[in-house]
């Protein structure tokens, strides 16, 4: 499994669908308006069902039920849209199947929620830098699908499986995709969302995310952020604590806000431990 057949196997990545392209087309226009994003929305019925779900989770910690798709896009904001637009034209892709990271497509759209979620939850009322880590937050994990594929079309689904399973970090299944693909998954979704046309800051964010050092000034806060959610929320369950103290240890090497990150903690995980 070489980089460049990985790299084929990201431009043989299906094309965007009908709702993500429209959803982008609103969001881009000056004139787009939140009424207009909630009709796209409303004609997608996977999408519909994403948004209010989360809208209506303990997850996003909304005070109010949400009834309409109008009222929770509204609550949302555009970027926020965009993400579930995304993960959901994801889900339905018919060949999703990211068994050798030892989760379903479910598992995959959950866990791009919270890391979306703990974001929106940290940088609250900072919209400038939300506008440019929320669509990161939500689809740093997708290299995961090229890789997955490439491990069941060599028929080694069961050994990666296995590895990914002895490990205790964010850092291990890093240097295990460094060792096996040559390339991590946050490289691989640079790539695609590269290839979708995505702004600068946010697929170099991501792929700067495991060395944030290498990344230009404008994205390096953005990087750091991201790798800081990264570890807290990945594909594999870990150790909460240890997963909380890794993160906590980033947080001060970047000179990030301690106390805001340890009440974000608070609130996403209903922990008193921090």
């Amino acid at each position: 499994m070489t980089k460049d057949m990985i790299l084929d196997k990201v431009k043989a990545f299906p094309p965007l669908d009908d709702t993500v392209t429209k959803v982008m087309a609103v969001c881009n226009d000056a004139d787009g308006s939140i009424g207009d994003l909630a009709k796209v929305v409303q004609s997608d019925p996977m999408t519909t069902t994403n948004i209010l779900k989360a809208a209506n989770s303990p997850l996003y910690g909304f005070s109010r039920e949400i009834k309409s798709i109008m009222q929770a896009v509204s609550i949302f904001g555009m970027e926020t849209v965009k993400g579930f637009a995304f993960s959901s034209f994801l889900q339905k892709k018919p060949d999703l199947d990211l068994s050798p990271y030892g989760i379903d497509a479910k598992d995959f759209a959950a866990i791009s929620e919270q890391q979306n979620a703990f974001v929106n939850k940290w940088y609250k009322g900072q919209r400038a830098k939300l506008d440019i880590l929320t669509l990161p937050s939500f689809l740093m994990e997708i290299g995961k699908i090229v890789l997955s594929s490439m491990v069941i079309e060599h028929n080694k689904k069961d050994e990666f499986k296995g590895l990914i399973e002895q490990a205790k970090s964010a850092k291990d299944i890093e240097a295990l995709e460094q060792k096996v693909f040559g390339i991590t998954n946050e490289e691989v979704t640079s790539i695609i969302l590269q290839e979708w046309n995505f702004d600068p800051l946010m697929y170099n964010a991501i792929k700067h995310l495991h060395n944030p050092e290498n990344a230009e000034n404008d994205t390096k806060e953005y990087a750091q952020i991201l790798q800081i959610v990264k570890t807290i929320i990945t594909t594999k369950s870990m150790d909460i604590e240890q997963s909380i103290q890794d993160a906590l240890a980033l947080v001060d090497e970047y000179g990030l806000d301690r106390q805001s990150f340890i009440a974000t903690v608070r609130e996403h995980f209903q922990l008193e431990m921090v």
